[in-house]
């Protein structure tokens, strides 16, 4: 049973937001698109409290914004130097729009618990002809690159990579992330039609289609569900069961198993103190974590309430756990 805080963010994003009309009609999320197009939203972050400092340091053609906390965590001081230790954070937002505010409390809460200097970038959105999956990974490519040897004022080592919905195509810290531009799987579809109630297949097909850019939805580029897995670092995926984007999640988790089906595998434990919903498990080396949390909708650990909390302490966890 979801508390009675995630019960009102539900109807918040149900009733006031309405999110679903779009997400749910092509020719909705059209509209939405050239909307944007035409008036773009500020990429300028919000406040973020006075122990928090953003500061724009562009390696690139794209903003790139620095949140840092005032004072880092005592185990983290050694890494004050630098190249100092970063996380890049990749912003959800469907690829149309720009970080929200539950984006930058995101990245200012890490900074604050990790000691990490957290690095936004504001990569470009649909439909504009440089916001295609292989344009984007290559300028999130370039901007690592240049970090690394950039003066000191701006160099940074980049430790950690974490992102949310349409940021999590690229992350290794996965919030409800988008692994299949497809958008086709009969679980996703289900899901959709019966549970979701912020996003929807036709209209999230539209803003994929621009992001895949030419590229088949099979490619792992775009849809990082059919990529090599046999390399990657430590992996921490985190759904809902109510976002249609679980059946995905739960198709990669399923590659981590060997192709076993979802719930099997062994319980995952908590990192950091924080508890972990049951049904989490771990793959057997441990390389990878899902939590998938009952009743949650999409983006859940980026929400204000309990289960939001609860999530965000697991990936703090999480996140020093692999600093060590």
């Amino acid at each position: 049973m979801a508390s009675w805080s995630a019960l009102l963010v539900r109807l918040y994003i149900s009733w006031v937001r309405r999110s679903k009309a779009a997400f749910s009609n092509a020719d909705a999320m059209r509209a939405v698109i050239s909307a944007l197009y035409l008036q773009p939203e500020s990429v300028a972050p919000p406040r973020l409290g006075g122990d928090i400092s953003v500061e724009r340091i562009d390696v690139s053609e794209w903003p790139l914004y620095r949140v840092r906390a005032a004072a880092a965590p005592a185990a983290i001081d050694k890494r004050s130097q630098p190249p100092r230790d970063a996380m890049l954070y990749i912003h959800g937002g469907a690829f149309i729009r720009e970080a929200a505010a539950q984006h930058w409390k995101f990245a200012a809460q890490t900074a604050r618990e990790t000691g990490l200097d957290v690095l936004v970038p504001a990569y470009p959105l649909v439909p504009r002809p440089n916001a295609t999956a292989r344009q984007i990974v290559d300028g999130l490519i370039t901007i690592i690159t240049r970090l690394a040897s950039a003066a000191d004022h701006h160099r940074h080592r980049i430790v950690s990579i974490a992102g949310d919905s349409a940021g999590g195509v690229r992350s290794l810290v996965l919030i409800s992330p988008v692994l299949d531009c497809a958008i086709d799987h009969p679980d996703c579809v289900r899901i959709a039609a019966e549970r979701d109630p912020w996003l929807g297949v036709e209209g999230t097909r539209v803003v994929a289609g621009y992001y895949a850019g030419g590229l088949p939805v099979t490619h792992p580029i775009p849809s990082p569900l059919y990529g090599d897995i046999t390399e990657l670092p430590p992996v921490l995926l985190l759904c809902g069961t109510d976002d249609m984007l679980c059946s995905d999640a739960r198709r990669l988790a399923a590659r981590f198993r060997g192709g076993g089906e979802a719930g099997a595998g062994s319980e995952a434990g908590g990192h950091g103190g924080a508890s972990v919903p049951a049904g989490s498990f771990s793959s057997g080396d441990g390389r990878f974590i899902y939590v998938e949390q009952r009743d949650m909708i999409h983006v859940y650990p980026l929400l204000p309430h309990w289960e939001g909390a609860q999530a965000r302490e697991l990936i703090m966890g999480f996140v020093k756990e692999h600093l060590a």
